[in-house]
């Protein structure tokens, strides 16, 4: 009982709304002033360094991207030790150390990343044709053509979503489910993840993805499963897109996309029931 008298007392649980949607939703901004920053003083060198400064911003938005993702761990690793520290201390969550992934897991994160991408483009490309959007393809293809695959999944795969997670779910989902139930908290992170973006087709592909990825983090008690989950998704984003049209002009390609499909179809759902699995197994030992 005292425990739980505790639990309610916490000072994090105690802080009036504004402070609540303060704490929740600047993180965002922090990542916003950085990439702003960056864009900033890029366009500012270019400006004097080139004859066609947007042009070879586009060249470089890959790169800056990536940049931004580096400065913007910085300050999101120390708010979020900061806030494990004051979850301890305010008997939120027990001190003890995180659930490890096992080298399968992480394989099957991956993989579930890659999963809700696919099928999250699916749906997208539905929409598409009641929201008759092309400029973020645009964009897209006018930043990536001719780039190398390998600089971008390292910069688009890897660190751009390792920065992304550190924001979004171990800042402001965390955040929000210091005081929410679950559902609430990975709903709200997803859709802020969503508006984020900055338009309707990212805005709707990354509300889903992001609700999912915070579920996911809660289940799995480890919070590195949405970055692989993001990194998962990136990466197959990027390969699909680049391979797609050569797999379509091959002998039995589309029979083997087909089989891709289903197996990353298989995979989303296992690791939705794997790791529920663990999360009610952890909770009824908590309970006993």
């Amino acid at each position: 009982r005292r425990n739980r008298r505790f639990f309610r007392l916490s000072p994090l649980r105690k802080q009036n709304i504004v402070s609540k949607i303060w704490r929740a939703g600047y993180p965002a901004g922090i990542h916003f002033v950085i990439s702003q920053i960056v864009a900033g003083t890029a366009l500012a060198v270019f400006a004097r360094t080139a004859e066609n400064s947007a042009e070879t911003y586009y060249n470089y938005t890959i790169f800056l991207t990536g940049l931004t993702g580096i400065l913007a761990m910085i300050p999101a690793l120390y708010f979020y030790r900061r806030d494990k520290v004051r979850r301890i201390a305010g008997g939120l969550i027990p001190a003890q150390k995180k659930v490890p992934l096992s080298i399968s897991e992480t394989v099957l994160l991956l993989l579930a990343g890659a999963g809700f991408a696919q099928y999250g483009n699916f749906l997208m490309a539905i929409l598409q044709s009641f929201i008759n959007s092309t400029t973020y393809q645009e964009s897209m293809t006018r930043i990536t053509e001719g780039k190398s695959l390998f600089m971008m999944i390292f910069w688009m795969g890897i660190v751009a979503p390792a920065a992304e997670e550190m924001i979004f779910r171990w800042l402001i989902y965390l955040r929000l489910r210091d005081w929410m139930k679950l559902p609430v908290a990975a709903v709200i992170s997803g859709l802020i993840f969503g508006i984020y973006h900055g338009n309707m087709v990212q805005g709707i592909y990354a509300s889903i993805l992001g609700t999912a990825f915070a579920w996911i983090l809660e289940m799995s008690g480890n919070i590195y499963s949405s970055m692989l989950l993001h990194m998962g998704a990136n990466i197959w984003s990027l390969v699909i897109t680049e391979y797609a049209l050569d797999m379509f002009s091959m002998k039995y390609g589309v029979q083997i996309l087909a089989l891709i499909y289903l197996i990353l179809l298989a995979s989303v759902v296992y690791c939705l029931t794997h790791f529920e699995k663990m999360y009610s197994v952890r909770k009824k030992k908590r309970m006993i």
